[in-house]
């Protein structure tokens, strides 16, 4: 099932695990479709949300802050969990250091 799309970004709910598969470009023209998608799994659930960012090919700092700041939202018996990354994200992770950020869990 199709969560969101548009002509550079698609997300796309998985069922189980339960989460999230992100492909294309997160930027400033389409973040807003990343921001609801991980609205709605903050709410949807009571497990843990993967995200399958294996497919991105861009994203810039805010569209990873935003998966940063939804994943300090969630309960702390709760982690958001990005596995598989592809190398944009495992770079602007590195960068920016948020790959200890609260209620995150990389899987490199």
């Amino acid at each position: 099932m199709t969560f969101e799309t548009d002509e550079r970004a698609r997300v796309t709910l998985v069922p189980h695990p339960f989460g999230l598969r992100i492909t294309g470009e997160i930027d400033r023209g389409n973040r807003h479709l990343l921001a609801g998608a991980l609205g709605w799994a903050l709410l949807a659930g009571s497990h843990d949300i993967r995200l399958d960012l294996s497919g991105l090919t861009f994203i810039d700092v805010a569209g990873m802050r935003l998966i940063i700041v939804a994943a300090a939202r969630l309960p702390a018996d709760r982690e958001l969990i990005l596995d598989p990354i592809s190398p944009v994200v495992r770079r602007v992770l590195s960068l920016t250091g948020w790959e200890q950020a609260p209620g995150l869990r990389v899987r490199l």
